[in-house]
């Protein structure tokens, strides 16, 4: 029997009949009154993972050169905070100021330490078994790779580890493939390092988790164990990370930063001139949205996110 090569679907030919009506640009997003996107740094090699301390302060990553940056608001710049050779990938804080770190060093790798002390000491964390943390904070990637994909529909996103912070009030969901340090074409499987970034469940609201690979974004509820349920299709549009405000819109990384309302239409557009890769909202009123790209770091004001 002669070999057969299969190829995807592609097009030989597209004829366009008719000349296509001209559309309009996407609107504003609800920024802050005369607020514009600005370059609060650049040169960095691939940035993501951010997270925002209690006050608003901005850290995020730069997995290739193993470096933890602070945005400085005082005076503009980005200063390392942590040059450990322990592969920092994604961040969360707890509530008691402790920076937790997802990193892609050995099997399950937690660590956490607390910026601005003279001396950084790092310590592990160790996993544990999923149980319900009804006073804890769940942290989850904002992010999947194939959502769902291989299921009749959306995975539930249960998980069978959980990384809790020092001052219990915080805790990673995790799953096998992290812990075991589960290997797929070469590189580490666990979404807590595959993800561009970690968001915080919050209470009252649901959380969104998005697929590029699918072009779609979900949102579900957070069960107390931090695992997913009642998960719906929010938006046929998928990006690399999502974040909300507090008062339910959603703002996707996809190509520029798409905004949506609660009800999943969207409702503008913020133009970024570097492919968006990980947002989060910080800043010391909170209405400051940080888009990181690969190379640089952007932000600007938000309406309405107290």
């Amino acid at each position: 029997m002669d070999a057969v090569e299969l190829k995807k679907k592609e097009f030989a030919w597209l004829d366009i009949t008719e000349t296509p009506p001209e559309q309009s640009p996407p609107a504003l997003a609800p920024v802050a009154g005369g607020s514009k996107l600005t370059k609060l740094a650049t040169g960095f090699f691939n940035i993501s993972g951010a997270a925002v301390d209690i006050s608003g302060d901005l850290y995020f990553v730069d997995a290739h050169w193993q470096r933890i940056y602070r945005w400085r608001r005082e005076t503009h710049e980005a200063v390392s905070v942590g040059d450990a050779p322990l592969e920092p990938v994604n961040l969360a804080f707890d509530k008691s100021g402790d920076l937790m770190v997802t990193s892609y060093a050995g099997k399950g790798t937690v660590y956490w330490f607390r910026p601005g002390t003279a001396k950084i000491d790092v310590h592990f964390l160790n996993p544990e078994a999923a149980v319900s943390r009804p006073d804890m904070t769940a942290v989850l990637p904002s992010d999947y790779w194939k959502f769902g994909a291989d299921t009749k529909g959306p995975i539930t996103g249960e998980k069978t580890y959980q990384y809790v912070s020092p001052d219990q009030t915080t805790f990673i969901l995790a799953g096998d493939d992290f812990v075991s340090g589960e290997m797929a074409w070469g590189t580490k499987k666990g979404d807590v390092i595959t993800s561009y970034g970690l968001e915080k469940a919050i209470p009252g609201q649901p959380i969104y988790v998005t697929d590029s690979y699918q072009e779609k974004t979900y949102s579900a509820v957070v069960g107390r164990d931090g695992t997913l349920s009642n998960v719906n299709l929010f938006a046929e549009q998928g990006g690399a990370s999502v974040a909300q405000d507090h008062d339910g819109n959603v703002y996707m990384a996809a190509g520029q930063v798409l905004v949506y309302d609660k009800s999943g239409k969207q409702i503008g557009a913020i133009d970024v001139p570097e492919r968006p890769i990980d947002l989060i909202f910080g800043g010391s009123d909170h209405r400051t949205l940080f888009i990181l790209s690969r190379h640089s770091l952007f932000c600007i004001g938000v309406l309405n996110n107290p």
